[in-house]
């Protein structure tokens, strides 16, 4: 394998990893708010 190669796909992946980290925190706090609500208490 080439140094640019690996170079390009360490790059390319970040992105993609950032984008999960992303939706998973979205969705754990829609998760808390939808449960919160149902609840009747605040997040805080």
């Amino acid at each position: 394998m080439d140094n640019v190669f690996i170079y390009g796909l360490y790059i390319l992946i970040w992105p993609a990893i950032t984008l999960g980290v992303l939706v998973l925190i979205c969705t754990a706090t829609y998760r808390d708010i939808k449960k919160a609500k149902r609840d009747n208490r605040d997040i805080v």
